[in-house]
């Protein structure tokens, strides 16, 4: 018995102990015009973005997502980089706001409507699909019990 609690006491001791140079860590914040300086020029962003956003409202102008979340999922990655949220909101909203005053800016918007519109669509497709397969999943099972009650 002496041999399993030595070890175990000895195990917890040293994984208990703190560490002997443990140095507080300061996190330095940055601020809303340095978060927003990485991500470099607003206008420069949506130029370097349209072709891939073309590309991206093509395949769904095709149908080419078959459920709202494939379709979330790659308009998330379309998005990523530059246009992306980093989930500083003041940053974000300082960031959509120098978007927003970009001569480009409208065609963005444009391809917002539409994916809005696509995601729409996808999701009353899904609604009713679902509730199809309910009502053929309650008749199958009231057949069932129909059936055993005979």
């Amino acid at each position: 018995m002496k041999k399993l609690i030595l070890p175990f006491i000895a195990f917890v001791a040293i994984g208990c102990s703190a560490p002997a140079e443990s140095k507080p860590k300061v996190v330095e914040e940055m601020t809303v015009e340095e978060i927003n300086a990485e991500r470099g020029n607003p206008c420069d962003c949506i130029e370097s973005k349209l072709a891939t956003i073309d590309g991206f409202i093509q395949d769904v102008k095709s149908e080419a997502f078959a459920t709202s979340e494939i379709l979330n999922k790659a308009l998330a990655t379309t998005m990523d980089g530059c246009l992306a949220t980093t989930g500083h909101v003041e940053a974000d909203l300082a960031w959509a706001q120098q978007l927003k005053d970009c001569e480009s800016f409208g065609a963005i918007t444009e391809v917002m409507i539409e994916v809005k519109n696509a995601v729409m669509s996808l999701k009353e497709k899904e609604q009713s699909e679902f509730i199809e397969d309910l009502d053929d999943g309650a008749t199958k099972v009231l057949d069932k019990l129909q059936e055993s009650a005979n």
